[in-house]
């Protein structure tokens, strides 16, 4: 039976079951994961024999958060970014697109990602294999980033504790993810309307294996010596998966707006948005 990431509880209760594969929650501190066993560095996220890529969702819908998050957290004229499980390396160009004065460092597992990011990104920077085997000098960035990464390690504790040495002091760990809570609202609204489909990933059990909120997330950073979470609503990605409707990404917008609406009034308690957006730092040895 799995255990709990954070608090190594056995006891759990079901919140969802996606054709037979039961996600739960821990009874005691209220994580939630996939009782899915993933392997720990699972490679075929990216691959395939004749794999294609969908530019208009990777590329152009993601311009607008990354812009959101360039003109949030990069604001100093230079540094140094290390992006971690960067994909096909369009966050890594956007950053040294409209921050020339940066350097931005890209590892993801995926040869075949690498690959396409080098030749049709341009990007020498991007490296395949593991960032725990980099070499990456210790104490070297400024900033380190995770898009789409977190839920899909199984225990992430070590990555977090490796990534937190690489780190100046006082730098920032970014996590990007998907807020649970809503996905599962989501979720049980789709099968509430249409019944569970068997080709429906609603939540991604066997590869979101890890489910966050709001408290656990920042739990997690913290269980791996980083201080001072805050969350922020970005910009949403500019598309609907499965949509080609502009009216899907209108809507979108507006509950964007909405949420950010409700985020800020409500001083970050209420985060009603489809992503987590999390900034963790790494804190100043105190002077003797």
């Amino acid at each position: 039976m799995k255990s709990c990431i954070l608090c190594h509880s056995t006891e759990s209760k079901v919140v969802f079951n996606e054709n037979g594969i039961p996600i739960v929650e821990c009874s005691n501190c209220g994580h939630i994961y996939s009782s899915y066993e993933q392997e720990e560095h699972y490679e075929g996220y990216w691959d395939g024999e004749e794999q294609t890529y969908d530019l208009k969702w990777w590329d152009d819908a993601h311009r607008a958060v990354y812009e959101d998050f360039i003109s949030s957290y990069l604001k100093q004229d230079q540094g140094n970014l290390l992006d971690v499980g960067c994909g096909l390396g369009f966050f890594v160009k956007a950053v040294l697109t409209k921050k020339p004065g940066w350097t931005a460092t890209g590892y993801e597992i995926s040869k075949q990602a690498v690959k396409f990011a080098r030749e049709q990104n341009g990007l020498k920077e991007v490296y395949a294999g593991l960032v725990q085997d980099s070499g990456l000098a210790k104490e070297s960035f400024d900033i380190i980033t995770l898009w789409d990464v977190i839920e899909h390690i199984p225990k992430p504790h070590s990555l977090l504790e490796y990534l937190f040495g690489l780190l100046k002091p006082g730098g920032i760990l970014f996590l990007q993810t998907p807020n649970f809570p809503i996905q599962l609202a989501k979720a049980n609204i789709k099968v509430m309307l249409k019944g569970m489909k068997p080709d429906v990933h609603y939540l991604e059990a066997k590869d979101h294996v890890n489910n966050y909120k709001m408290k656990t997330l920042a739990e997690l950073g913290i269980q791996c010596g980083f201080k001072n979470p805050e969350y922020k609503v970005l910009m949403p990605i500019l598309s609907v998966a499965g949509s080609k409707s502009n009216i899907a990404v209108y809507v979108k917008l507006a509950y964007y707006y909405l949420t950010k609406f409700i985020f800020l009034v409500s001083f970050g308690t209420i985060n009603w948005n489809n992503t987590l957006f999390l900034t963790l730092t790494k804190p100043v040895p105190n002077k003797v």
